[in-house]
């Protein structure tokens, strides 16, 4: 139902089969949602975003529902119109972005419950929303055929404007490159969607590449991941996955094979890269949902020496499940970055320290051939 979000308890991978069929409990919401975001920090908050312009925070208990929930822990207001995304913020705790459709984004202070920063500029729906890797900047893609850089701890305006897709039927933005470049996903003139590539130095300059891709009414969803500079995107109603590498030169775009599903798909969701398989070089591993299951989808680098750590697909991760500063510090003017860890597993060597393979001869030399043979040789 529109109103109810179910919670599943973790999902084991490895034992496969069909939920009972008795009802879940549920997050009653009491309106429709319209967008919703787990706290990156703490794993039992749901913020939900409402069509009654109201965000609900919500407290899963310890080990997951075992009854339903219909009274959140706060209620946070402040928009007057329906809420179209919630964005927490990378790196400050219990700080949260949110668009509305009276074209403003708020920042909201979760541990005070209060409403911190509202940004303007806008005038149209804001179809997406992005934090900087480093925090510090807001990026906005808008239905009026901009795109928008903020500065939220200096000036509710935005420090810089440039265009942004031409067509009006949707889009999502997602830094990527270390937060050097904006990578927009939306449609052009013709409503075919298309991938675009800003410098955030020169927004203003417009798109310095574009990757066109298909004709479809759903707008494609960007997953980026920064270690191998790959996105992964898919709309809902898809049977199609697509990937890209960006390279900060041209062609910019480095297409690569795409993942088809049998049945289209709804969703599809990430899971953090420690839960990759690195011996078998997965570089990302995702939970994909259709009419009426969750599948795991393993997106993997094909390699012939998987004996030993791919360390030039495995750069130290960063620890984005771990806060390095307050909201109130944050706001305050402090930043903070994430410490890294290594994916190599103890019993493995890298690649890079691995002996060299001695070349071996694959075919006879040609005086083999060449020579006469008798009968019985020849047969």
């Amino acid at each position: 139902r529109k109103r109810d979000v179910s919670h599943c308890p973790p999902p084991q991978l490895s034992q496969a089969g069909k939920l009972a069929d008795t009802g879940l409990p549920t997050i009653q919401n009491s309106v429709n949602v319209a967008d919703f975001s787990w706290d990156p920090f703490n794993s039992h908050r749901l913020v939900v975003a409402g069509d009654d312009a109201k965000l609900r925070v919500w407290q899963v208990p310890e080990g997951g529902l075992t009854e339903t929930l219909t009274e959140p822990e706060t209620i946070l207001q402040g928009h007057t119109e329906k809420i179209y995304s919630v964005k927490f913020h990378p790196l400050a705790s219990g700080l949260l972005a949110s668009s509305s459709y009276d074209q403003t984004v708020r920042l909201w202070n979760l541990e005070s419950g209060d409403e911190v920063k509202a940004l303007r500029g806008h005038q149209d729906q804001i179809f997406g929303m992005a934090w900087s890797p480093d925090g510090k900047l807001l990026a906005t893609v808008c239905k009026d055929g901009k795109l928008r850089i903020y500065d939220p701890r200096k000036s509710a305006d935005p420090v810089q404007e440039g265009a942004g897709p031409e067509g009006h039927r949707g889009a999502r933005v997602v830094w990527v490159c270390d937060g050097k470049y904006l990578m927009v996903s939306g449609f052009d003139s013709r409503s075919e969607r298309t991938l675009y590539l800003h410098s955030v130095e020169s927004l203003s300059s417009g798109a310095i590449a574009s990757a066109p891709t298909d004709v479809s009414p759903s707008t494609l969803i960007p997953f980026y991941d920064p270690d191998t500079s790959v996105v992964i995107l898919t709309g809902k109603g898809d049977t199609r996955v697509y990937i890209f590498e960006i390279v900060p030169e041209a062609p910019y775009f480095l297409e690569c094979a795409s993942f088809n599903s049998s049945e289209p798909h709804k969703g599809l969701a990430f899971l953090p890269k420690t839960e990759c398989v690195v011996q078998e070089v997965e570089v990302a591993r995702g939970l994909r949902l259709s009419k009426t299951s969750i599948e795991p989808v393993a997106f993997r680098v094909p390699r012939v020496r998987k004996e030993f750590f791919q360390d030039d697909v495995y750069p130290d991760t960063a620890v984005w499940w771990e806060s390095s500063l307050t909201a109130s510090a944050w706001l305050a003017g402090s930043d903070g970055k994430h410490h890294s860890i290594s994916l190599k597993p103890k019993d493995m060597t890298p690649v890079s320290e691995a002996p060299k393979e001695v070349q071996v001869r694959k075919y006879l030399p040609s005086s083999h051939y060449l020579e006469e043979k008798t009968d019985t040789e020849e047969r």
